[in-house]
């Protein structure tokens, strides 16, 4: 009857404040003015000026950077301190940083720039259990970045570790190989781990306690992709890309086929050039879905001049599947 009651008093709350354009207005307002606090702050200027003191710019001395960065980690404490007392003065307030969140982690995006992301986050044990439970086979990811991570809390964790052949420009599901695991050990409270996500990866295997994590993952230098191993056989599963820039081509791609516009076949055509393997090929599947008998010119040519050998015997593979699909057989 009691949770009842609350349940309704907290309703009714929501309700007006809904209904308050005022009362929202001045939510936004306290919102923004954090945000640009942070913006204005020491903790945020470090965070530019760690990046500009690189010297020279690489992933290497930028993960260097962030671990010497990490070892101070008070500025974490005063963050959630400013947002604890936010949401205590206004519950409808929401931290002006970007969620990160899945199943099992939940953090803020706290600072990016065109060379790293900075978060800092929560993995929650009694989810990570549940994960586990409810999971079969699993899987091991590596990222195609170098990322530093500090557990600021490690929560008694026991992490595994892992190893793949490098990732690089190119790469192939042939020449992909297998993980392998390599130390399985108990993660200390504050602990500081540089992991090359291009040939390193690690797991969380369980957890007493929930983890707080700062993590700068560094886009300078990634791979074109992250690549997926299966945890149990350490096989092959695939890959996808680690820009966002290239997930957006091929998104881009896809909605303009689906729209049906009579400039779609030449605009995806353009992206048969584009530098990354996998956007060429995913060009080229949307083509072939746009018209297929004029894509076929520009499949045979993929064939033999595309310059990555898992796209030539996809379009090889492909090919003959079209044409057959056409009712044309190959010139002989």
């Amino acid at each position: 009857m009691r949770e009842a009651r609350k349940t309704m008093i907290v309703g009714e709350e929501l309700r007006l404040w809904l209904g308050n354009h005022i009362r929202q207005r001045a939510t936004q307002a306290k919102i923004d003015a954090l945000g640009a606090q942070w913006n204005r702050g020491s903790v945020h200027q470090h965070f530019v000026a760690t990046v500009a003191n690189a010297s020279p710019i690489s992933a290497a001395t930028i993960a260097e950077a962030f671990r010497a960065m990490f070892a101070d980690d008070a500025w974490i404490d005063v963050l959630i301190g400013e947002l604890a007392n936010a949401m205590r003065d206004d519950p409808y307030f929401v931290p002006p940083f970007r969620a990160l969140k899945n199943d099992i982690h939940a953090g803020l995006l706290v600072y990016e720039d065109a060379h790293v992301m900075v978060a800092a986050g929560v993995t929650r044990a009694l989810e990570l259990a549940t994960h586990k439970q409810g999971k079969q086979g699993g899987s091991i990811n590596f990222s195609g970045q170098i990322t530093v991570l500090k557990f600021v809390h490690g929560g008694g964790a026991m992490l595994s570790f892992w190893e793949a052949p490098r990732i690089a420009d190119d790469f192939t599901a042939a020449g992909a190989g297998s993980c392998r695991l390599v130390d399985r050990r108990r993660i200390s409270d504050g602990e500081i781990l540089v992991i090359d996500g291009r040939s390193q990866s690690y797991v969380v295997d369980h957890a007493g306690a929930n983890l707080l994590l700062l993590q700068a993952a560094i886009k300078v230098d990634q791979a074109p992709l992250a690549v997926e191993y299966d945890a149990a056989t350490g096989a092959y599963l695939g890959s996808s890309a680690t820009d966002d820039a290239d997930s957006r081509v091929q998104m881009i791609a896809t909605l303009v086929r689906k729209l049906g516009h009579d400039g779609a076949f030449g605009a995806v055509a353009t992206l048969l050039d584009h530098p990354r393997f996998f956007v060429r090929w995913h060009a080229m599947r949307e083509l072939i879905g746009i018209d297929a008998r004029a894509a076929l010119p520009h499949l045979t040519a993929m064939t033999a001049r595309d310059p990555h050998a898992d796209v030539r015997a996809a379009a090889q593979a492909t090919l003959e599947r079209v044409r057959a699909g056409l009712g044309e057989k190959e010139a002989a």
